[in-house]
Parts: C-alpha cells; structure tokens; sequence
C-alpha cells in the first residue's frame, strides 16, 4: 500500500493561497510558517498559519520549524497548543511503519531562529539515526536546493550544509530528504526533485525570494512499511 504525502514549506504567511490537493494521507511542513524576526510579532502571524493548518483535511499533518519560526523557538507558540499538529523539533517519530525524523536547525545568516554555527552542525546531524525513511530539515543540504547569490560578488553560490549532506549520503541513507529555505529567486531555480543513491531530495519552498507564493508543494507517493 502507498501513502500519499503533500510536502510544503516557507509558507510566509502565504498558505492560504495555496492549491490544497485532495485525498492526501499526510502533509509535512518543513519550516517557516511566518516571517517577523521579532517573536512578539512573529507570534499572531504562526497562530494564523497554525489555525489553518489545524483544519485542513488531512488525516495526519507534521510540522518542523524554520528560522523565521521565531516565536516558536521563544515559547510564545507551543506545541500543545495544536493537539492535531506533530511538531518534530531535532526529535523522530513513528508513523504507519515509517519513521520520521524533523531538525529545524540551519547553519547561521544573521540572527533568526534555530540556527548553529557550521562547524558546531556536524555533531547536531550525527544524532540523527541512520535509516529514517524521512528526514526533514528546514535548511538543503549543500549542493542540492542551495543556490542563492552572493551578497558581496552577487554571484551564485551554494549554501547549504556540507556536512548534513555528508551525513545523509554516508550514514543516514533516508528514502527522502524534504527542506526548503533557500527560495527560487531571478534567475535561480531551486525548488523541485533530485535523486542520489537511494534518497530523493525535494526542495518543496512554496515562496520565491521576494515571498510571492509561486509553487504549490510536493506529492509524494512512497510505499508504507509493515
């Protein structure tokens, strides 16, 4: 039997444009629900989201944060405040024979929410465990979904975390690995499918770099373990 899973993320305060698919037996939200770095602010804006993401028709929803979910890293929004919603913060879970791991964290850009310095981000991706069959993370792995331009040079470059790439091509070895952050933008496409070895990655941001809503998620069907 297969599962059919929506994967969306960096809504921005933009999901209520989103082309909602039907029939769906999961979604999975891989961070950045809202936008405002200060929390107190950050917070009305991740309650709307959350309100909305309670009540769509789905039998089982996900949610792991990003660095803009700001007032979710300060306390102000909890988790048991949505009953309906799993939140996976750096932690796994079970669900229909698989498993599924969600980590917020991002290597640091200024001062927004769950971020690590690089070389501090090697040791938070050797506690993932090997074989999860999805991993989430709201940041790419470096040189898939990464591409962004300079801010000095404006040149492309790559950003995203050479060693969570590492990890997961040499040890975790996840049937998917789903993310967003790193937007499309002029001239840089990101968001979309790429299969290494056994995982196929996603890029599933919704916004593009500006925060206009341009893509509509990702369906995918992966079969259920027994």
């Amino acid at each position: 039997m297969t599962i059919k899973i929506w994967f969306i993320s960096d809504t921005h305060g933009e999901h209520e444009g989103l082309q909602v698919p039907q029939a769906m037996d999961a979604v999975i939200h891989c961070g950045d629900e809202s936008n405002s770095g200060n929390a107190w602010l950050n917070e009305p804006e991740s309650r709307k989201f959350f309100a909305w993401y309670s009540e769509l028709d789905m039998p089982k929803k996900f949610f792991v944060p990003g660095n803009h979910s700001t007032a979710i890293e300060q306390g102000l929004v909890r988790p048991e405040d949505y009953p309906d919603i799993e939140f996976l913060i750096h932690q796994s879970t079970q669900w229909r024979g698989l498993e599924i791991f969600g980590s917020p964290y991002t290597p640091r850009f200024f001062d927004w929410a769950y971020m690590r310095e690089r070389e501090d981000l090697d040791e938070v991706w050797q506690s993932i465990p090997a074989g999860v069959d999805i991993l989430i993370t709201h940041g790419p792995p470096k040189g898939i979904g990464d591409v962004t331009k300079d801010v000095d040079s404006r040149l492309p470059v790559h950003v995203g975390s050479k060693s969570l790439m590492r990890q997961v091509v040499e040890r975790i070895k996840p049937r998917i690995h789903a993310f967003g952050h790193i937007h499309d933008e002029r001239g840089i496409d990101n968001v979309g499918r790429v299969v290494k070895g056994p995982t196929e990655f996603i890029n599933c941001a919704c916004c593009d770099l500006p925060g206009r809503l341009k893509h509509h998620g990702t369906i995918v069907e992966i079969a259920e373990q027994s």
